[in-house]
């Protein structure tokens, strides 16, 4: 018997790349302000407050992108530009206010590392770290936002217990990291059109596991 045309491989490659591109277009659209700047001003330090303000809209896009694929994953199904307003609508106000946080920590980081490659170099790796630490932990808040109610402070001690308890995932999402970045790095036209949707697809692809064994332990924390 011949397969269905929607569970033919073409179809289904053509729906996900349908679905990236799209999802990833009104990601660009929400950070329109940052894309400007960043082709117009120079990428040096003295425009870094510049760039600090132009990326305060990334962090709903980045909960809205994160939500769409997780669902996506899922159900194998989506509607990618209602789906993804809708996550961008109702993960606003916390996605909001936990990336006010973490980006102010993250250009203050990169602020301390400028220093002390000029006056204490042997302190420079110290703060690369730190920066390196904030985006494992931000690789498990954005997730956890599109799927919990969770109040700032316990969303970071839960994402940063979470990168040692689930030490394998976050091995696997500091992969996908990397090889997005080379890829990134080297076909920028064209990765550029479908990168934060790739992205996400594959860290949340990496947390099915980590996400329904949190939803478990929150269920039979309320049940007791």
């Amino acid at each position: 018997m011949s397969k269905l045309i929607t569970e033919r491989p073409i179809y289904v490659v053509m729906k996900y790349m349908y679905a990236f591109l799209l999802i990833n277009i009104n990601f660009l659209i929400c950070n329109t302000m940052f894309i400007v700047i960043y082709f117009l001003a120079d990428f040096t330090f003295e425009n870094i407050l510049l760039f600090y303000l132009t990326l305060i809209p990334a962090g709903p896009a980045i909960s809205a992108v994160l939500s769409s694929m997780g669902k996506f994953i899922r159900e194998r199904e989506i509607s990618p530009t209602i789906d993804y307003w809708r996550a961008y609508k109702q993960n606003f106000r916390i996605s909001m206010k936990y990336w006010l946080i973490q980006l102010t920590i993250m250009f203050i980081l990169v602020i301390d590392y400028y220093y002390a490659i000029r006056y204490l170099n042997a302190a420079s790796p110290i703060f690369l770290i730190l920066l390196f630490v904030s985006i494992l932990v931000m690789i498990y808040a954005f997730p956890i936002i599109t799927r919990f109610e969770v109040k700032i402070k316990n969303l970071f001690i839960i994402s940063i217990y979470s990168n040692f308890k689930y030490f394998k995932t976050t091995l696997f999402n500091m992969t996908s990291l990397v090889s997005f970045g080379f890829i990134f790095y080297h076909f920028p036209s064209v990765s550029s059109l479908f990168a934060v949707s790739l992205v996400c697809f594959f860290i949340m692809f990496n947390l099915q596991g980590p996400l329904l064994r949190m939803e478990h332990e929150m269920s039979e924390s309320r049940h007791t």
